[in-house]
Parts: structure tokens; sequence; C-alpha cells
């Protein structure tokens, strides 16, 4: 027997490898993949390594050295050694928030991030050897993004993640910051009056924290007007604003708050209404205005009143600080009894051309007595109420056939209230004289005024000026209270300053003087008057003797004597307020006048006896100079005696007596 034995081992051939890590961090291999064809006589039964897997930690340098052992069939084996190098060329797994939507920090143009919010994440098997950014409101870089400030607008970051085997994966994040949105609340004024001061306010909320903004600027608007105001601490902005506009517009109020660096804007719009502001207004026209003739039963009224803004006078109910321009009013007068409508009239006149708080509106008014009465009354009414204010007023005017209407008198007062722009100064006299009456025939009114007042100048110097009248245009007379004879005179008037008598200087011509005027009666003393001078085409105040704020009122004579005589009564007997003139001007016509002087000449007294069938009727007499100077003037009831001229000097003089429309003249001589 033969015994064969193999005793060769193989042939053991092996090749150097490159692997890849997976996913994982891991790679294996096999036998075949290092054999390099190795061979046996008798063949291989098997092959194996001593090391066919690897991880992250075989990757080096250096290749991982493995050995193949070969066996044959007859058990004979050999090995051989390769190098196995071990590669990673996976790259990390990184994620990043793609879309993000933020709002800036509140009063900044920009949003602070804040932690991890926008960090990406990233894995590796071998693990991560940096996770780093790029971009940003400063185009950073860096680990982290906590505290990096995002522009508004689109900020684009870029991750990238790298491996501790270089190998890098990158991601972007998209973040879009945008300004913070707001909420505007108006809470102020809904209505305010023209001229006066509406409060606004309004509210600015932050939408995203839901507090207020301080420090934001807040505009108002209202029709034309506007006005800002800044937000406090709560959000809150209130301001103030004097409207000017008209009422009869309609209007909102807007609240707006521009957008700015870091807020959205905001507004809102609410109704407003502009209501009209009170006024007061004053009927300053003729109440009594007799017809050009005693044969006229038509005559010119000339409607007058003043109006005034209600921040003229304090002392007004409804007075308030804000004032407003009166010339922004309009006004209308109408009659009751008639169809008489002036229609709208513009205020322009300002009694103070410096003052727009008060002026005048005139109206020339055709009065007509109806049928056969020898008067009527009217009532007229005064309406503001198509402008920026509203007032009304009443007044009763009384236009009348003239019966014997005369006014005369002469004094003195001390103006304490003067205005105008040639006011007087407290305590310096105005002087006054006049006498107007119709001729005999009662076809012409005639006479003549004329007023002396004073001015203390800030050099010191006193100025006088002189209102003489040259165009006489109506006078009314009532006589219904026998203790209060009314008159109401208008005449244009020249003003001249005769401070200089030699060399007077002129002031103006076409000017309005106005006389209303009170007899109440000898000696005088009760007797009272008021002066009102306007300039004819502007309604300029001139000058008034004693001024309320908005019209001349009467003042007590210091010295002197007013007479007011007429055949006109607004009462009947009884004290009615029913016109009676009728009656009266029939037992005028029917009865004769007369007196009797005694004696006559005299060396002291006189004592005149009234003769007339009239016992209802007053008797007015008047002693005049042969020059037609008045020296002495009374009146009492027909059935007194007049004892008068104690103080008289040697001369000749005119007795005249009035009652109604009959006359009657005497001369007398004064020893």
């Amino acid at each position: 027997n033969v015994t064969v034995y193999d005793k060769v081992p193989p042939t053991v051939l092996t090749q150097d490898i490159d692997v890849y890590l997976d996913a994982n961090g891991q790679a294996t291999i096999t036998p075949a993949e290092i054999d390099n064809n190795s061979s046996d006589n008798c063949g291989i039964t098997s092959y194996s390594l001593d090391i066919d897997s690897f991880g992250c930690n075989d990757i080096a340098s250096n290749p991982v050295v493995v050995t193949l052992t070969v066996t044959d069939v007859n058990g004979n084996s050999d090995s051989a050694t390769a190098n196995v190098t071990v590669h990673d060329d996976v790259a990390p797994d990184i994620a990043c928030i793609s879309v993000q939507e933020h709002y800036v920090d509140p009063y900044q143009n920009y949003y602070t991030v804040q932690g991890t919010e926008f960090d990406a994440t990233a894995t590796d098997a071998c693990g991560i050897g940096s996770l780093t950014y790029s971009g940003g409101i400063t185009n950073t870089a860096g680990t982290s993004m906590d505290g990096v400030q995002l522009e508004l607008g689109v900020n684009t970051m870029t991750w990238t993640a790298i491996d501790v085997n270089t190998n890098s994966s990158d991601c972007t994040t998209s973040v879009t910051i945008k300004k913070r949105p707001t909420t505007l609340t108006y809470n102020g004024d809904a209505q305010e009056q023209y001229s006066d001061n509406v409060s606004l306010s309004a509210t600015l909320l932050d939408d995203v924290s839901g507090i207020g903004i301080i420090g934001k600027i807040i505009k108002f608007t209202i029709g034309s007007q506007s006005t800002t105001a800044v937000t406090d601490a709560n959000g809150l902005a209130s301001a103030n604003l004097k409207l000017t506009q008209d009422p009869a517009n309609t209007y909102t109020v807007e609240a707006d708050f521009l957008e700015d660096a870091s807020y959205l804007g905001s507004t809102e719009s609410d109704a407003f209404d502009i209501t009209q502001e009170n006024a007061m207004v004053a009927y300053t026209g003729q109440s009594l205005q007799a017809t050009p003739t005693a044969r006229d039963t038509e005559a010119w009224v000339v409607l007058s009143a003043n109006i005034q803004d209600i921040t003229a006078n304090s002392t007004y109910t409804l007075y308030d600080a804000f004032e407003g321009d009166i010339r922004n009013a309009k006004i209308k007068f109408s009659v009751d009894e008639t169809s008489f409508d002036s229609g709208w009239l513009p205020v322009t006149d300002l009694i103070d051309p410096s003052d727009s708080k008060t002026a005048r509106v005139s109206y020339d008014w055709l009065a007509q007595i109806s049928g056969n009465n020898t008067s009527e009354s009217f009532t007229v009414r005064i309406l503001v109420d198509n402008g920026y204010y509203l007032a009304e007023d009443e007044t009763v005017v009384t236009v009348y056939i003239p019966t014997g209407d005369f006014i005369t008198g002469g004094g003195h007062i001390l103006p304490d209230a003067s205005a105008g722009e040639y006011a007087s100064t407290p305590g310096l006299k105005t002087n006054f004289g006049f006498n107007v009456k119709y001729n005999k025939k009662g076809t012409k009114l005639k006479g003549h005024m004329n007023v002396i007042f004073r001015r203390l100048e800030s050099d010191g110097s006193v100025r006088k000026y002189q209102i003489k009248s040259n165009a006489v245009q109506s006078l009314g007379v009532d006589v219904s209270d026998p203790d209060a004879q009314v008159a109401t005179f208008i005449t244009k008037s020249n003003l001249t300053d005769i401070t200089d008598p030699l060399n007077p200087v002129s002031l103006g011509g076409n000017l309005i003087l106005k006389v209303d005027m009170t007899d109440r009666g000898e000696p005088g003393t009760d007797d009272s008057i008021s002066f009102t001078l306007t300039d004819g085409n502007t309604g300029e105040l001139l000058y008034s003797s004693n001024w309320t704020g908005i019209a001349s009122e009467e003042m007590d004579l210091s010295g002197g004597n007013l007479v007011v005589h007429s055949g006109f009564s607004l009462a009947d007997e009884s004290g009615n307020t029913e016109l009676n003139s009728t009656s009266t001007m029939r037992l005028d016509q029917e009865t004769s006048l007369d007196f009797s002087v005694a004696p006559n000449p005299s060396e002291n007294y006189f004592t005149v006896k009234v003769i007339t069938e009239n016992v209802k009727n007053r008797v007015y007499l008047m002693v005049f100079s042969y020059s037609g100077s008045l020296i002495y003037e009374t009146s009492g009831k027909p059935t007194d005696d007049f004892t008068f001229g104690d103080r008289f000097e040697a001369a000749t003089y005119i007795v005249k007596i009035s009652q109604g429309i009959q006359t009657a003249e005497k001369v007398i001589i004064k020893k």
C-alpha cells in the first residue's frame, strides 16, 4: 500500500482592497474580496479572514491588515495578508426649519433670535465634526443663532454639517420678519360746536402683545383740519382741535397711525357732527318809525341787529372761551304779519375791524300801514340759523302817521363804558344839544343834533370830537307812558376833531348817528340818552356812549333835560297796548289850541294857562330866544299852569306850546 500524502499547502495570493462604511458606520468583507486567485494542486476547501468587519474606528491613515487563510482538501493551509483601507463617504443627515415667520421686536426694525429656535440638527454614524450657519441680518456665521438679529423681510440661513471624516451636508432655513400689526381705536368726542375745542383721543394697541404702544404719532383729521398727538405709556393719544368749518357739511373724524420701522399702520373713521355755535343777537334797529309825512301810509324801517360770538361776554349763560369769527354767520329778518322775508344776509360789517366777535347787519324794509289805520305794529323776527351760528330774537316795530312829533333837549352825560374807535375816556363829559321836529304841515322832518365828547390820549392831552347831523333820516316817538316818553332818532352825520377850533380835522362823513332817549319829566334828572355812531359803509362802531358789548344802552343825564313829544301813543286810556292814535288825531283835528301869558311884559315870572278842549294829551312848552336858541322847556297836563322866567335876562322871547298836532306861539318880554 502506498500512502499518498499531500503536504503542500495552498498558494495563497491576496489583494489590497478599499471598503466603505454604510450609513450605520459599518462595513463587512468576504475572503473572496481579499483572495487574489489562491490555488492548491488538490483543491481548496475553505477561505477565512481574521477580520471581516469594520467600523468608524478603523478609519485611519494606515490600512487595516487582514489575514486570509486558505485550507486545501487535505487540510493543508497557508495565510497571507492584505491591506484593507476603510473609507467613510456618507454625508451627515441634516435637518433645517424650512419656513418661519416672526414679527420684529417691539419698537425695533429687527427680530432677535431666541435660543436654538432656528438651529439645524445633524447626525452621522461616525460623528459630527461641526454644525455651522452663515447668513442673516449681518451675514454672520457661527454654531448657534441665539441672539442673532434678523432684518425685515426674508432672511435665509445656510447650515452646514461636517462629520468627523469631512463629509458634509447643507440645508437652508428661511425666516420672514414682519412689522408688528396694530389696532387704533378712536374714543374721543363725536360732535362739537363750531369754533369750540373738540377733545380727540385714540388708543393704539400692539396686536401681537395686546398692550399699548408708547411714543407714536397719531394724526386726527376732521374735514380740512388736522392735528397730531403722541401716545402715552398706555397707547393713548389725546389732543384738542378748534373747529373752524361749516356745520352744514357732513364730516368724519379719522384717527391715523402711519406705518413706521416697527409697526404697521392702522386707522379708524367715525361719523362726526359739527353743530352751530351759539350766538347772541340784539335788535338795534328802529322800533318806532313815523311815516315821512302825515299823508303817507308807508315808511322805510331800518331793521338792524348786532350779532355776537358767545365768547364776547363771559356773563352769557352759554359762554365758552373758544372764539369764532362772527362773519361766518348769516342772518335774516322776517315779519309775522306780512310775507316779508329779507332772505339770508351775510355778516360783513364788524363793529370793530380788529374784533371778529361782534358785527352788525341792516336791511331796509318798506312797512305799510293797512286800511284806514293810523298806525300798525309788526312782529319782526331775527333768525341766525343758516351758517356757523344759531340764535334768534324778536321785537315789535310800530309804524305810525306822525302827529306833532318833536324832540329837543340838551345837557351832558359822563360815560364810563364808552366804546368804538373814538371811545371817550371815563369821567370826561359828553355834551349834547338837539332840536328835531316836523314842520307845521307834517310834511318834512327837520332839525339838528350836536354832540361833543372827549378822549384822554396817551400823551396826556385831551382831544375833543364833535358829531353834527347833516341829513335827518327818521324819528320815532312813543308817549304811551306819560312818565317815560321814548324816542329814537337817526341822522346822517359828520365827525370832526375840534381840539383846535381854528383848525378842525374832518374824520369822515356818511356816518350814521342813532340816538335813543327817554323823557321822564321834569326837571330832567331822570332822563336818559344813548348815542351810537357808526360808519355808514362798513358798520364800524366809531362811538358809543354806553356800550354793553353788543349795543348802546341809555344812561341817566348828569345835567340837562330832554323833551319828547308826539300825538301818537301806543296805549289807550286803560293802559292796554292796542293802538289808539285814530281817536287822538280826530280830537286834535277838531279842537283848537291857545294860551294866555300873564303878566306880559314881566319883571319876574310868566304864568301860562293853556286853552284847549283836549283834556287828554300832554302839553309841551318851549321858550326860544329871538335867535332861535332853546332857553327853557317843560311839559304837563292841559290843566296845569306853567310858571317860569324868574332867571331870564331882559329880552324878547318866543313861547311855543304844542298838543298833538296843534301848536300855538306868543311873544313875551322880560324887563
